[in-house]
């Protein structure tokens, strides 16, 4: 019986076990069911809210679109005067960017001293802080690009320059790219052209320095330029180097004095020079500090120079090589400028490459644009004296010459045969010799010509000079030097 009675029971028991957990399985089904609806609905609230955020900021970054572009080039214009101390037009309208930052864009901005205009910047970009769109007043300018700009400045344009390097201590910064500055007299006649490829202007706010960093190029001359202007201390500092001219010029100075002095330390081929200086209103005085090399001034109105250079040895190449600093400064044309007025005298004992040529006094002399380095002369110990009677430098087809007429006067000729080792029965005597040449830079050649011996012409060695000028034979060879002579003299003698 009580068997029986417990077989319903067990019956029972299974069928609510089996009822638990079906309303389990259904109850955990439906909290699934809602949990996915919660996770959808709470990511639909991410996304439209990220959404929103984003709606919300774009259209905050373009609300400049929406400003009256005649007012925002008002308070532009009136900012960069304020930061700046530069006065600007704008010839074209002004448009928004958004990317890579927001930013006005404008063409053809014209830049003002005064009321004159001295530059056109083709394309203008100025970077705008992101603090505040919501009010055009509240619109704060950042850096400025000016990019492939053309200056036409003369010397009280320069101006323009220096107030940027005077300017408020603030962190932006003025970016100059691809620009000119054609600098001009006050005829409006072009005295030179200066590309800058890439400037700087900015504050150094750890040092409390005004800085410019300058890539340029003048005179087909590559340069960079770093000036750095301490306002607190009164201290400008200049920096110059020229890899193609091995130059490097670095300058110290202190402004408050009206006469400014200071000191130049240069880096010339390699060589380490020291220069102290003294600036007046219209003046400058230069001169080494070790054992005087050099000594020179300028005058600025009108521009002219006059120095002098001692040297105890030099390399005729390093004067007449196709790479030579002097060859380089010839070929950049910056000494053809009819503006400049230029006596420079070079003085050197020895001429280090070619034996027994000593006393060198080169001089050379800038008057309207004609290069000359007549009355210059050499010596050949003391048996010879190698006088330039004439000296023209010449420019054609990019290629550099140098024409003159030679006096040779024989002060001791008997020596001279001795040291070429000519040949007795080649040894006439003679007391001048002159003929004419042109000197090739570019080819490092020379060509002879109408050559007199005591005022005589002389057809064997004319003959002589065509055959020699026809070959192509670098003259600084000392094998082919010593050749020359040896047969000079023997077709002279006959």
């Amino acid at each position: 019986m009580n068997k029986l009675n417990l077989i319903p029971k067990k019956i029972k028991q299974k069928y609510l076990s089996i009822n638990d957990s079906l309303e389990n399985y259904f109850s955990e089904l439906n909290f699934k069911s809602k949990l996915r609806k919660n996770n959808i609905l709470a990511n639909n609230r991410v996304f439209f809210g990220l959404s929103a955020v984003l709606i919300l900021t774009l259209s905050y970054f373009l609300l400049p679109t929406l400003y009256n572009k005649d007012i925002a080039q008002v308070e532009i214009k009136n900012q960069i005067l304020k930061k700046y101390d530069v006065r600007v037009k704008f010839n074209e309208k002004i448009r928004y960017g958004l990317l890579p930052k927001p930013h006005f864009v404008s063409k053809n901005l014209s830049i003002l001293n005064g009321e004159k205009e001295i530059g056109i910047v083709k394309n203008f970009k100025i970077f705008i802080d992101f603090g505040n769109f919501f009010s055009i007043d509240n619109l704060e300018v950042k850096d400025l690009v000016l990019n492939k700009t053309d200056f036409n400045l003369n010397k009280k344009d320069l101006l323009f320059f220096s107030k940027l390097l005077g300017m408020e201590p603030n962190e932006n910064k003025i970016i100059f790219k691809k620009s000119n500055i054609f600098f001009k007299n006050f005829d409006e006649e072009l005295l030179f052209l200066n590309k800058i490829n890439n400037s700087k202007f900015y504050f150094d706010s750890y040092n409390l320095e005004n800085v410019l960093i300058s890539k340029n190029e003048i005179f087909n001359i590559p340069y960079t330029l770093n000036i750095k202007n301490n306002k607190f201390k009164k201290n400008f500092f200049i920096k110059f180097n020229s890899k193609k001219i091995r130059l490097d010029i670095e300058n110290d100075t202190n402004y408050e004095d009206v006469s400014k002095k200071g000191k130049l330390d240069i880096l010339l081929v390699n060589k380490n020079e020291s220069v102290s200086y003294e600036i007046n209103e219209n003046s400058l005085r230069f001169s080494s500090n070790g054992k005087k090399k050099f000594n020179g001034y300028f005058d600025f109105k009108p521009f002219y120079l006059e120095a002098t250079f001692n040297y105890e040895g030099i390399s005729a190449k390093d004067i007449l090589k196709n790479d030579s600093i002097l060859v380089e400064l010839f070929k950049s044309e910056i000494l053809n400028n009819k503006n400049l007025n230029v006596n420079i005298n070079l003085n050197v004992k020895n001429i280090t490459n070619i034996d027994y040529l000593n006393d060198l006094k080169l001089k050379l002399n800038l008057d309207q644009g004609d290069i000359t380095f007549s009355k210059s002369r050499v010596r050949w110990k003391d048996d010879l004296e190698i006088n330039l009677k004439e000296g023209l430098l010449s420019y054609d087809q990019n290629e550099i010459s140098l024409n003159g007429k030679l006096i040779i006067n024989a002060n001791n000729i008997d020596n001279f045969y001795k040291s070429f080792q000519i040949k007795k029965v080649h040894r006439k005597k003679m007391n001048r010799l002159e003929l004419d040449f042109v000197y090739n830079f570019n080819k490092n050649k020379f060509i002879f010509d109408n050559v007199k011996i005591d005022n005589k012409s002389n057809d064997r060695l004319n003959q002589f000079l065509d055959n020699f000028n026809s070959a192509d034979k670098k003259f600084f060879n000392k094998i082919v030097f010593k050749n020359f002579i040896n047969d000079f003299f023997s077709s002279y003698a006959g």
